[in-house]
C-alpha cells in the first residue's frame, strides 16, 4: 500500500529532473528490491503484484523511452482488480461476504447475503468505470491530470462508493431516519409558520377585548395540523365518519380512543376551543407553557385538572379526554377511568365518544420515529352523543360509553 501510494510522486520526481530512461530504470530496481525483500521474508502471493507491476513498466519505460509505461501502473492495478470480482461472481466466491462476516463476528443473514451478491455487481461497476478513467488518462497527454486522479483522485473516487455502499447495507435505517427528521420537522416547521399570525390574531381579539381570544389562535394551528397531517411521512388520507355529531355550536365533551401523540394534533386539527389535558404536571418548561396554555393545554393531572375542565366546559368550551389513560396499541379498547364521565354528570354536557384509528401505524407507544409504511388511512369517527341520565352515576355512565365506543371499535376492526 505504501509502495503504491509513493508511486506517482516517485516517478513525477525523477521523470522530472532525470527523464523517462532513469525514472524506468530506478523504478525497475525499486521493484526488484520489493520483491526480493516479499520473497525472504516469506510474504502471501499478493504482496508480489505491485512491485513486480512497477519492476516491468520501469524495464519497459527504460528501453522505450516513453512515459506513457511509467502512467499504465494505476490502470493495470485497477483491471485487476476488477477481473478479481468478476472472477468471484462467477465462481460465486465472493469476498465480501467473508470480509463482513469476518468483521461481524457471525454469519449473514438472508437479506444481508443477498445485498452482499448485488455489492460485488456495484463494485465491479466501479471498477470498469475507474479503468476508463485511467485508460483515458494514459490515452491523453496531459501528465498533470494523470497525477492527480492517480494519487488522490481515484481514493475520492472510491470513498466515494464505499459511501454509498454503506448508505445500501444501512438503507433501512436511513430511510428510518429520514422519514422521522422529515415527520418531526414537518411537525416543527407548520408549528413556526403558524405561530406569527396566529399569536398577532390573538393579541388583536385580546385588546379588542374580544371574548375567547384564544379561539383564533387555535383555528390558525388547525389549519397547520391539517396541512401537517396531508404532507406527513405514511399518511395516505384522513377519513371522517359521523362529522354531524361534531357540532361547533354545541359544547361537548370528547371521549376518545387513544392510539399515539398524534391524536393530540389530530383532534386539534378539526375541533377548536378545545381543552386538554395533560398526563403529568409541569410537562412543559416556562419557554413553551403560554403556547401550550393558547393551544388549550392544562398542565397538570388530579382533581385539580378535572375542575379547571369543569370550567371550560361550563364556559361553554369544548374539552377532550383520553379516558383510558395511556395508549393502546392493538386496536382494542382499554378500561376507562371515572374522570371524564363525572365531569359530564357535574356539567351536564353531553359525551361525544370518538374512535381514532390509524395514529399507531406512525408512530406508536413507546417508538420515536416514524414507521415504514405508506399511504396509511387515519380515521376520526364520532359517534352519536351519549347524555347522562337523571341521577346516573359516574361508574354507570363510564361502562355505557365504553360499551358504545367498544362496538364502534370491533365494527371499525372488521
Amino acid at each position: 500500500m505504501i509502495f503504491t501510494l509513493g508511486y506517482i510522486p516517485f516517478v513525477l520526481i525523477v521523470y522530472h529532473y532525470f527523464g523517462v530512461s532513469i525514472a524506468g530504470l530506478l523504478l525497475a530496481g525499486a521493484g526488484t528490491v520489493l520483491v526480493a525483500l516479499s520473497w525472504i521474508t516469506h510474504q502471501p502471493l499478493k504482496n508480489f503484484v505491485s512491485p513486480v507491476i512497477a519492476a516491468v513498466l520501469g524495464i519497459g519505460a527504460y528501453f522505450s523511452g516513453s512515459f506513457t509505461a511509467l502512467k499504465l501502473y494505476p490502470l493495470i492495478l485497477s483491471l485487476l482488480f476488477l477481473t478479481y470480482f468478476i472472477a468471484s461472481v462467477v465462481t460465486k466466491r465472493y469476498p465480501l461476504i467473508a470480509w463482513v462476516e469476518k468483521f461481524k463476528k457471525r454469519s449473514l443473514s438472508e437479506q444481508e447475503y443477498h445485498d452482499m451478491i448485488v455489492s460485488h455487481w456495484f463494485w465491479i461497476g466501479v471498477l470498469a468505470f475507474n479503468s476508463l478513467i485511467h485508460l483515458y488518462l494514459v490515452m491523453n497527454s496531459d501528465t498533470v491530470f494523470w497525477a492527480l486522479y492517480s494519487f488522490a483522485g481515484w481514493y475520492l473516487y472510491f470513498g466515494l462508493a464505499m459511501v454509498l455502499q454503506l448508505s445500501f447495507a444501512h438503507r433501512e435505517q436511513i430511510f428510518q431516519w429520514s422519514r422521522t427528521i422529515w415527520g418531526y420537522g414537518l411537525f416543527g416547521g407548520v408549528i413556526v409558520m403558524g405561530f406569527i399570525p396566529a399569536i398577532v390574531g390573538y393579541t388583536y381579539n385580546r385588546l379588542m377585548k374580544k371574548p375567547k381570544p384564544h379561539i383564533f389562535f387555535q383555528r390558525v394551528t388547525a389549519a397547520m395540523f391539517r396541512l401537517f397531517f396531508r404532507a406527513a411521512p405514511g399518511v395516505g388520507r384522513i377519513e371522517i365518519i359521523g362529522s354531524s355529531n361534531c357540532n361547533p355550536n354545541v359544547t361537548t365533551l370528547y371521549v376518545a380512543s387513544h392510539e399515539s401523540w398524534l391524536d393530540y394534533p389530530l383532534m386539534g386539527a378539526y375541533i377548536t376551543d378545545l381543552y386538554h389535558l395533560t398526563n403529568k404536571k409541569d410537562a412543559f418548561s416556562w419557554s413553551i407553557r403560554g403556547i401550550a396554555k393558547l393551544l388549550g393545554v392544562i398542565d397538570g393531572a388530579g382533581s385539580n385538572a378535572l375542575h379547571a375542565l369543569l370550567q371550560k366546559l361550563r364556559e361553554g368550551s369544548n374539552v377532550l379526554i383520553f379516558p383510558e389513560g395511556s395508549r393502546e396499541t392493538q386496536a382494542v379498547l382499554l378500561p376507562f377511568k371515572k374522570g371524564a364521565f363525572s365531569l359530564s354528570i357535574e356539567s351536564g354536557v353531553a359525551i361525544v365518544p370518538v374512535i381514532i384509528s390509524g395514529t399507531r401505524f406512525l408512530v406508536p407507544k413507546g417508538a420515536t420515529h416514524w414507521q415504514d409504511i405508506k399511504n396509511s388511512t387515519i380515521t376520526i369517527q364520532f359517534l352519536e352523543p351519549i347524555t347522562p341520565a337523571q341521577g346516573e352515576r359516574a361508574e354507570a355512565l363510564k361502562n355505557r360509553v365504553w360499551d358504545v365506543m367498544n362496538v364502534a371499535q370491533k365494527n371499525h376492526n372488521g
